[in-house]
């Protein structure tokens, strides 16, 4: 009791100085006041951003998460958000997401698919380009996406990501070994998705994804690890790579999936069933 009484105070500081943070940026975006992506055409494979968002976090946090992608070193060739087309259209999309529109931002509107809108319709539309996952409530540092990019250059056939974690077989997902290194298997990495993840193209077995989708709902992170299961393609970690990522709004949302998977049990029972998958496949 002490401690929970001790870590609420820091929860509360955390979000004090986020909160402050994002009026910064809000008048940051709403002036223009950050580079937009360049206009030049490139052939494939281009290196595309994608995220999706959903509810109140695509005014709330997602304009700002964004916002840290037009800061990287290097700038992708596009940044995508994928919103559901039952909830929004280009009539009612929050100002500040507009304003980023006119930097460069897309948004395409979509089947409302939950997590998965993220990477599910880019594999469809660029299936010949680079795609890097991110969350809609995570800031990225400035050389996030060079190193991502660096690790993919020496690495090109391999998924590469920032942060994962080691899996531990016959041990619940909370029980895994939580930070993975270098030095760690790399048969064993299962990428997080606030990292942010790179795909090379042709890297995940599509032919799977709807039964994979039924045993995983909602576990995205889950999919795309047994979809490269199944295509035989390994994961690399960034060299001296980033784990922790400052939220937009201090603390984890009480609605995000991060949280309900991990505080129901349900990333459990979605990798037990997915890893069955696997195994019928004979997939070590």
């Amino acid at each position: 009791m002490f401690l929970k009484f001790l870590f609420k105070p820091w929860r509360l500081l955390k979000r004090k100085f986020a909160l402050r943070y994002k009026g910064k940026l809000k008048n940051i975006i709403g002036r223009k006041n950050f580079p937009a992506l360049p206009d030049e055409k490139k052939e494939s494979p281009l290196f595309i951003i994608t995220l999706t968002s959903y509810g109140k976090r695509v005014e709330d946090t997602a304009p700002y998460a964004i916002w840290s992608l037009f800061e990287q070193s290097i700038k992708p060739d596009k940044i995508i958000l994928w919103l559901d087309k039952e909830n929004w259209d280009l009539d009612n999309i929050p100002a500040l997401l507009k304003t980023e529109t006119e930097m460069g931002l897309e948004i395409k509107f979509c089947e409302d698919l939950k997590s998965y809108k993220k990477l599910n319709f880019a594999l469809q539309e660029f299936p010949n380009d680079v795609l890097i996952t991110v969350d809609d409530d995570a800031y990225y540092p400035k050389d996030w996406l060079e190193k991502l990019l660096k690790t993919h250059r020496e690495n090109p056939g391999k998924i590469c990501c920032h942060r994962a974690h080691t899996i531990k077989k016959g041990l619940p997902y909370n029980k895994w070994k939580w930070k993975s290194t270098e030095e760690d298997n790399a048969d064993m990495l299962f990428p997080t998705g606030i990292g942010g993840v790179l795909y090379p193209p042709n890297s995940l077995d599509i032919s799977h994804l709807n039964e994979i989708m039924r045993l995983a709902p909602q576990a995205d992170d889950i999919a795309y690890w047994a979809m490269a299961k199944l295509k035989g393609i390994k994961h690399v970690l960034v060299k001296n790579g980033y784990f922790e990522f400052a939220l937009v709004n201090g603390i984890d949302e009480e609605d995000s999936l991060m949280v309900k998977n991990r505080q129901r049990g349900e990333n459990d029972l979605q990798f037990k069933a997915v890893d069955e998958l696997l195994r019928l496949s004979s997939i070590p």
